[in-house]
């Protein structure tokens, strides 16, 4: 029987240490509580250390409800997910070949995802800018009902990152808020290397 990977080692003790410490601040903080036992800072360092499949998991376990309070955490767990797995495609499969992308992007039959990311960017592009006139109209006194954070990044996060980006940019909308003003440049990212391996195995 041979070793075991050093790295596959490694990432199975961090994700392992990040799901145990996500369940201890849970059992300390109490469940509904709004206290936090272990800082979510570092939880956000640790799933970037390669615990993300911890955090993650433990999201599903303990803290599904997204709100102002661990939206940084949650979106900060799947872009470290996201981010270890294309790292793991780089070490175990094939690195990104700029050529290859290249030459697969330039080709034909790519209609199908173009049109998806441009839907996708358009319609979170839309919702951010309506939440911002919402955000807005209950400046002045309204009481409207605003888009949730978890759905706005859900909604970045199934490739509308471009239209989130651009709707940041331009309806000055949630640039203060470390989940979106980190979170949707750093989703982008790693969008493009998903793009660009999606191309190069061509399954774009």
């Amino acid at each position: 029987m041979g070793a075991l990977d050093p790295l596959v080692l490694y990432l199975a003790i961090v994700n392992a240490t990040t799901l145990a410490l996500v369940a201890l601040d849970r059992r300390l903080s109490g469940r509904g509580g709004s206290g936090e036992a272990v800082s979510r800072t570092a939880l956000t360092l640790l799933m970037f250390a390669g615990g993300a499949l911890g955090g993650v998991i433990a999201i599903a376990l303990f803290d599904r409800r997204t709100n102002k309070r661990n939206s940084a955490w949650h979106a900060f767990s799947v872009i470290a997910l996201l981010g270890w797995s294309l790292a793991l495609v780089a070490i175990y499969v094939a690195p990104l070949d700029p050529r290859a992308v290249l030459a697969a992007a330039t080709g034909r039959g790519h209609t199908g995802l173009l049109a998806y990311l441009v839907v996708a960017s358009g319609v979170t592009f839309l919702v951010f800018v309506v939440d911002k006139l919402v955000a807005i109209w209950n400046g002045r006194g309204h009481d409207a009902t605003r888009v949730p954070e978890g759905a706005l990044l859900l909604l970045s996060l199934a490739g509308g990152s471009p239209g989130a980006l651009l709707a940041m940019l331009v309806a000055r909308h949630k640039i203060r808020t470390t989940a979106f003003a980190v979170g949707i440049p750093l989703m982008l990212a790693l969008q493009v290397i998903l793009v660009a391996y999606l191309l190069q195995f061509g399954v774009a």
